[in-house]
């Protein structure tokens, strides 16, 4: 991961203009940039006041109510948005980064990307055109937790991954005959949490096929990867809302990994004890030092690594933004690529009854 200093240490950084002064990203966005090379210049919102408000709190210089305007007024090196979704619950990105790129700036942006994969695709061509870049903040490309997760899969000791199995919980509406798709999906489109973390380990989805229970909206998925890896995804919406979200095992050549509750990693590898079977004295390998290993943060110093900001990857998202851009290079994770294939997989959800086998092109 890129080097962490704070704001005031960098000599270079990037000139942004934020669109979006909203209480999501007043916990998770702007705080980062104490973390991060970012002279915050501007904001923009709908709402002067709010705008006013934001520009003031986060020491910008400028705040407007038109981001074109602010674009065209401010020298700016990228922009970032945060915003709600429309009257109907489908995200406004679509509306708003063509007119970004266009003007000649890459673009950070939250998740989710879109509401259909098309209007993703669209986005994917303009980037290309335009020359620029853009990263859709699904966080788990960054979690400390799923990045040494990748680094063990990706070690030779590991082997290929074969199978991954996933659990959070997600509410699917029922399939609607008349419209021949479902509604009511605004908070479906949070597929992209579990399935950017299965991506980031397992690469792109080849086939997937559900069952559901309604009314409970539960949802159990099979997987099939372009890699040959097989997995499952639950989706179990009536879960105790005092659960944990979310919790995934790869299991590889004799070893595996469990990522539980975002922030605990374990590690099997070894063997038990020697002995036959039915005669094994103790579980404890002969050789400890080969054994499981598990890593969890400590909350009692005042550290960056157990602050939240960190755990969910923000401030590692937000680096890896600036430092791509001032480097002039291509973001390489949490790309627009990925978040369109995420948007295949929610089209494959929104757009199938359950049953039947589904190709994401």
């Amino acid at each position: 991961m890129e080097p962490i200093k704070f704001n005031y240490e960098y000599s270079n950084k990037l000139r942004i203009g934020f669109i979006g002064c909203g209480a999501h990203a007043y916990r998770n966005v702007y705080p980062t940039f104490d973390y991060a090379p970012i002279d915050l210049v501007a904001v923009c919102d709908l709402n002067q006041e709010r705008a006013d408000l934001y520009k003031t709190r986060f020491g910008a210089k400028s705040a407007y109510t038109d981001y074109m305007e602010m674009i065209k007024k401010e020298d700016l090196d990228a922009v970032f948005i945060v915003l709600n979704f429309d009257k109907n619950g489908h995200p406004i990105y679509p509306k708003i980064v063509p007119n970004i790129l266009k003007a000649g700036l890459p673009v950070w942006m939250e998740k989710p990307l879109a509401y259909t994969a098309k209007e993703g695709e669209e986005l994917l061509e303009l980037e290309a055109k335009t020359g620029q870049t853009v990263l859709v903040s699904n966080k788990r490309y960054f979690y400390p937790t799923f990045v040494k997760a990748k680094q063990i899969l990706e070690s030779s000791t590991f082997g290929e991954a074969a199978s991954v199995s996933g659990r959070y919980p997600l509410t699917l509406s029922p399939f609607e005959e008349k419209l021949g798709e479902r509604t009511g999906l605004h908070w479906f489109l949070d597929i992209c949490h579990p399935m950017s973390g299965i991506h980031y380990l397992m690469g792109d989805v080849k086939e997937m096929m559900f069952i559901e229970h309604q009314p409970s909206g539960n949802v159990q998925t099979l997987l099939k990867f372009k890699s040959g890896a097989i997995g499952n995804l639950d989706l179990p919406s009536t879960q105790a809302d005092t659960s944990p979200f979310e919790r995934y095992e790869i299991i590889g050549n004799k070893e595996n990994v469990v990522i539980d509750n975002a922030i605990r990693l374990a590690y099997y590898r070894g063997s038990k004890g020697s002995g036959e079977y039915g005669k094994a004295p103790h579980y404890i390998g002969d050789n400890p030092l080969e054994g499981p290993v598990h890593w969890e943060p400590e909350f009692s110093l005042g550290q960056l690594y157990n602050k939240n900001l960190f755990l969910q990857g923000m401030v590692q998202s937000v680096n890896h933004f600036a430092h791509a851009v001032l480097n002039d290079r291509k973001v390489e994770r949490a790309t627009l690529s990925d978040a369109v294939h995420l948007t295949k997989i929610f089209d494959a959800y929104k757009n199938n009854r359950s049953g039947n086998w589904i190709t994401i092109e």
